[in-house]
């Protein structure tokens, strides 16, 4: 019987009695330009354009009309405000020629190039607008050609916001590190126009002060944001404890070069992997050493001086290798571990010794920029998952804003006028204190500069913790941070 109805659908088959459908793939269309180039091809039809596509800034401008068209978006254009519009599908999308904030929904979107007009016509930012209204972009630098895959099914967008959003921080509102995140938060707020409300939770108060667990909580999704420091988290992904190398990186053009370059790349993908999305870089600063003793210049003068020290294993080695005690404790027990005289110093950037008041406790500082203390700012992949494409660029504009203000405050009088003419140019910003160091010594303390040779020799006499910390960091990375510095 099996026999004789398979060779009836064989024959049903042949003669077009069964017809078997494939599945019917989502309609959508294939444009393609190139820069300078009027021609452009729809699904490989030939259209001319009225403005071919230019480069700005690095960015590629298109005719607003022609991507509006293609896809299928409903377009506008109101002169009277020199406003583009596109509606298509639950996105409805404005831009205006000259401003870099774009609007989508309601939230506002930073552009890196803002649309213009050119010989009468108007160019948009290719990459953002087909992005948001759903498209693919795909670029051959070769050619100088862009090709955007689009659906034309107008996107629908289901998604409803929590009341709140958990934001873990470290430290407290009154440091620059606690203000860079509620400037975060504001931000966020203000370009979500309110849909999105993120509430720091200072002191690490959601973790019971446990600030070494916070990737765990980030990343199982119990906590939504996180800004906090890259040694609290050094412990899970360990290739952080790059930043924590004695001596390694030294100034803040080697930060910058390792967090934007190929060594920041691979740190950032294991964190990914590992269940937090980094969004930008803060920074706590170049941590410092002080004590109630002695001047220190040279190892030799470290030892026999016990010092608090963040919990963090490569902490303890170095310190151990110069010859010194090292001790791990929070801060309200190290401020009576000092009062007591049961530890002699302590080490962490102006930014923290600032705020409390180190000189009320120790009278010797060296400036040494032994370590650098780079900050996360990031949010749980199940927490991100959940937002729709342009309330995410929202909240990832804001954090590049508020990190860049933040670090130019823990920098600010540290890198020469670099970051004071950041502060007070982009956000007219002009702090109190501008010469942090000359504050602490106003305030009694004794500043040591270490020279070339002084400094040589806590370099060689570190050595050894490269032996046992490459491998645990990863040679790979490390190799590749030499390379960002251009050593």
């Amino acid at each position: 019987m099996k026999k004789v109805v398979a060779i009836f659908l064989v024959v049903a088959f042949m003669f077009g009695f069964v017809r078997f459908s494939p599945a019917i793939a989502a309609s959508q269309v294939v444009i393609k330009m190139t820069i300078g180039n009027p021609k452009a091809y729809v699904d490989s039809k030939v259209v001319t354009l009225d403005s071919p596509p230019i480069i700005e800034n690095g960015r590629t401008l298109v005719p607003f009309r022609f991507i509006g068209e293609s896809i299928g978006a409903n377009i506008g254009w109101d002169g009277t405000k020199k406003e583009v519009s596109y509606v298509f599908g639950d996105i409805n999308l404005k831009l205006t020629i000259g401003s870099n904030k774009a609007v989508v929904n309601n939230v506002i979107n930073m552009l890196d190039v803002p649309p213009k007009i050119v010989s009468g016509r108007t160019l948009v930012p290719v990459r953002f607008v087909t992005e948001t209204l759903g498209a693919k972009v795909g670029w051959d630098a070769n050619t100088r050609t862009v090709t955007i895959t689009a659906s034309t099914t107008p996107p629908k967008i289901t998604f409803k916001p929590k009341a709140e959003y958990t934001m873990q921080v470290n430290v407290g509102p009154a440091f620059d590190w606690g203000k860079g995140a509620q400037k975060w938060a504001d931000l966020v707020k203000e370009r979500t126009n309110g849909l999105i409300n993120i509430k720091p939770y200072f002191g690490s108060s959601l973790l019971q002060g446990k600030q070494t667990n916070w990737f765990q909580a980030v990343s199982e999704g119990s906590i939504d944001f996180v800004m906090d420091s890259t040694i609290n988290a050094s412990g899970v992904v360990q290739s952080l404890n790059l930043f924590s190398l004695p001596f390694f990186i030294n100034t803040y053009e080697n930060v910058d070069k390792i967090e934007n370059g190929t060594a920041g790349k691979m740190i950032i993908d294991q964190m990914e992997k590992l269940g937090v999305v980094h969004l930008a870089w803060g920074e706590n600063g170049f941590r410092q050493l002080t004590n109630s003793k002695r001047p220190i210049k040279t190892p030799e003068d470290m030892r026999g001086l016990k010092f608090r020290v963040v919990g963090s294993p490569i902490f303890v080695d170095i310190f151990k290798t110069l010859g010194a005690d090292a001790v791990s404790m929070n801060w309200g027990d190290a401020v009576t571990a000092f009062q007591q005289g049961a530890v002699d110093g302590q080490e962490n950037p102006y930014g923290v010794l600032i705020p409390v008041q180190i000189w009320q406790y120790h009278k010797y500082l060296t400036n040494w920029n032994y370590v650098i203390d780079p900050l996360i700012l990031g949010v749980s992949k199940q927490t991100w998952d959940k937002f729709p494409p342009y309330i995410q660029k929202a909240i990832k504009d804001s954090a590049l804003e508020a990190a860049e203000w933040e670090k130019a405050m823990v920098r600010r009088g540290l890198d020469g006028f670099i970051s004071i003419n950041i502060l007070k140019n982009k956000f007219g910003d002009t702090p109190n204190i501008l010469d942090m160091v000359g504050y602490v010594r106003s305030k009694g303390m004794q500043i040591i500069d270490l020279t070339p040779e002084e400094r040589q020799q806590f370099i060689n006499a570190t050595k050894s913790i490269y032996d046992k910390w490459i491998p645990i960091i990863g040679e790979d990375i490390y190799n590749a941070a030499l390379k960002d510095m251009g050593k």
